[in-house]
């Protein structure tokens, strides 16, 4: 009969579930547990997700209280960036002192979200935002500027209504 039973049952299986089954009673059993309602996962699409404060999304312009971007392209994001990511054409507008970007174009596809760009901005012009969710169909949607509706830098991408709850 042992020998049926070793065939039918390895010893080590058995072991393994005996211990297993030992120390889900400990715990099962313990004084320790915590008295929690059951927890229930959040239902992401409906519900907004929420990100700790320090998760670092995708990156953003700010613009100031006259509606313009407080970037005056001093390219200290440009250098601080490790994978060159980022690339700005500096311009000259009307009625301002300072120079502002005529073009801004970030790869976001390059991007390792490291912080070392916002940290390097010395006019707090660009941040890294709560958006997560940055899974596109095309590789050019990740080429964001100043210009079109997904590419758009300055504002959350169209997606980013599931993704973004606009805490900064």
């Amino acid at each position: 009969m042992k020998k049926f039973l070793k065939t039918l049952i390895p010893i080590e299986l058995a072991k393994g579930l005996l211990l297993t089954g030992k120390r889900f009673g400990q715990v099962l059993f313990s004084a320790n547990r915590r008295k929690v309602k059951l927890h229930v996962v959040q239902e992401y699409p409906e519900v907004v997700a929420k990100v700790q404060p320090r998760f670092r999304g995708r990156l953003q312009l700010i613009k100031d209280e006259q509606g313009e971007l407080k970037c005056v392209c001093c390219m200290l994001c440009v250098k601080a960036c490790p994978t060159n990511a980022i690339q700005i054409i500096a311009g000259k507008k009307e009625g301002r002192k300072t120079r502002i970007p005529t073009s801004y174009d970030f790869e976001l596809e390059r991007c390792v979200f490291c912080g070392f760009c916002v940290e390097s901005c010395t006019f707090g012009a660009i941040s890294l935002n709560h958006q997560f969710e940055l899974a596109v169909y095309n590789r050019e949607d990740l080429s964001l500027g100043l210009g079109g509706v997904f590419q758009s830098i300055d504002k959350p991408s169209p997606v980013a209504k599931f993704s973004y709850s606009g805490e900064e």
